[in-house]
């Protein structure tokens, strides 16, 4: 079983007494029902991210390089005006 966490919440009355009767309802805890629905949400949550293959595509087609990081993490340009590359050269 995962390490769990202990917490406290304050709920309004209603939304106790919904969870408190799914709990009833199901012979589960309350803990146990929160637990479900937060696990729920995770998952609907997570199915709306993108997948790394998806993101992978973005890039596909690019001429991006890895020697090109900085660019990606700083903002710098990729490729720096042909002026700027021969600066400082004599």
């Amino acid at each position: 079983m995962a390490r769990m966490t202990r917490t406290q919440v304050s709920l309004e009355e209603d939304e106790y007494r919904f969870l408190k009767a799914q709990a009833t309802q199901s012979g589960l805890s309350l803990s146990s029902v929160v637990r479900g629905l937060v696990r729920e949400r995770m998952q609907e949550v997570g199915a709306k991210a993108p997948h790394v293959w998806e993101i992978a595509g973005l890039i596909a087609e690019s001429d991006f390089a890895g020697k090109d990081h900085d660019a990606v993490l700083y903002g710098h340009p990729l490729h720096p005006p042909a002026d700027d590359r021969t600066a400082g050269r004599s």
